[in-house]
């Protein structure tokens, strides 16, 4: 009896923790922009980053400069991974107003 119940214990719990909700809901467009964005190098040179999340899974990373990745994202947990043709970002939800970059360690703001 004493087993069985620890295994319905922890067979709800392994089931709770499973069913994580989202951080981030896309229900409008969410613009995030970069935080301590480093002085310009070049005058006229923009380097900051910006994502850009719509309700259609779709998607825009700029990764500092004038280029525009265009993809789809995915969202699950406190993970947001967008895949555009040309590269892959990988992004830690830290709330559902903050995401930070997994390889750069780039932080964003929503707007």
């Amino acid at each position: 009896m004493k087993y069985l119940t620890l295994t319905l214990l922890l067979a709800v719990s392994v089931f709770l923790t499973a069913c994580k909700k989202d951080k981030i809901e896309v229900d409008k467009e969410k613009v995030f922009l970069q935080v301590d964005v480093p002085k310009d190098t070049a005058p006229g040179y923009v380097s900051s980053w910006a994502v850009i999340l719509r309700p259609d899974k779709t998607a825009e990373v700029i990764p500092g400069g004038d280029i525009v990745n265009v993809g789809k994202y995915e969202i699950k947990g406190s993970s947001l991974k967008i895949k555009t043709d040309q590269a892959d970002f990988d992004f830690d939800i830290l709330s559902a107003t903050e995401i930070k970059d997994k390889k750069y360690g780039v932080m964003l703001r929503l707007k």
